[in-house]
């Protein structure tokens, strides 16, 4: 019998390909492990949605989904929300200000919809580009916000709080700045996020103390499981909390050599499955 009771996985340069697919050699091994009774989570900076599209293309859905970095629990099909914690209006006031005066815009995440600007519009355009796709392809359960009056009658009115929110800048300089900014007013939990090879120089940003360890934390508590049960896997800066705090935190061969350095041990690159070779590994 494994040593572990809970499996859980980022998406984006873990689970998932360079394309965002889901490769069958990971969905066998998850498939696998969950009939030898392990529980499954999907830990991502994805909002509810997303990531509940993914674990409906499992075998069986995740048991559950830690989304937008720990700051909205809930089981993989998106229902029973044990835990949400929001960015509050004034949170969301300070961003955009942060924004405007490094002449950029955010994204702000709700639990089903992304709202975007022009710069992060532009990395769009090279993440369709990199896929071969046709480069103006919208995003999926997102809308492009072109105006500052736009987002000033979206940041008064919006229909759902948001979780999480991302700010994008090519030049890296002045994303110093911003980070900078951000740290200084103590509010926040920040992680770069590397996206399609790393070259978008961004920042996630949510609620001070919210982070994917802290929501996998608070899972285990809930469930009733130790975090030395947990076998997690990432690649990312917003994966450095859990890969620390979990029993065995593996990370990915395309994890920057900060995230290997933090990790147990280090497995085969996304694109070589590494998800799959892990749990055979330890558990099959």
């Amino acid at each position: 019998m494994s040593k572990f009771k809970l499996i859980a996985l980022d998406l984006d340069g873990t689970l998932l390909d360079n394309m965002s697919r889901l490769p069958k050699e990971n969905i066998e091994a998850i498939g696998k492990a969950k009939k030898l009774g392990l529980k499954i989570v999907l830990c991502t900076g994805r909002n509810p949605l997303e990531a509940e599209m993914f674990s409906r293309q499992l075998e069986s859905p995740a048991d559950w989904l830690v989304t937008s970095n720990g700051s909205y629990i809930c089981d993989g099909q998106g229902n029973n929300v044990i835990f949400s914690e929001y960015l509050s209006n004034s949170d969301c006031q300070f961003i955009f200000d942060i924004c405007r005066e490094f002449e950029t815009d955010p994204c702000f995440y709700n639990r089903e919809h992304l709202f975007y600007g022009n710069e992060f519009k532009k990395s769009l355009i090279e993440i369709n580009k990199k896929r071969n796709i046709d480069p103006n392809k919208e995003r999926d359960n997102s809308t492009y916000i072109s105006s500052d009056k736009e987002w000033k009658e979206l940041l008064k009115n919006a229909k759902l709080p948001f979780i999480k929110a991302i700010i994008y800048h090519e030049n890296p300089e002045h994303m110093d700045s911003i980070i900078n900014n951000l740290n200084k007013s103590e509010k926040f939990e920040l992680a770069p996020s590397v996206l399609c090879g790393g070259f978008m120089k961004n920042v996630e940003i949510n609620k001070k103390g919210i982070h994917k360890g802290s929501g996998l934390q608070k899972l285990c508590n809930h469930i009733e499981i130790n975090m030395s049960d947990v076998m997690a896997f990432g690649d990312s800066d917003n994966d450095i909390t859990m890969l620390q705090m979990s029993g065995l935190g593996i990370a990915m061969n395309n994890a920057g050599d900060n995230i290997k350095n933090v990790a147990d041990e280090c497995t085969l690159s996304n694109i070589e499955f590494g998800v799959a070779f892990s749990i055979k590994k330890h558990l099959l």
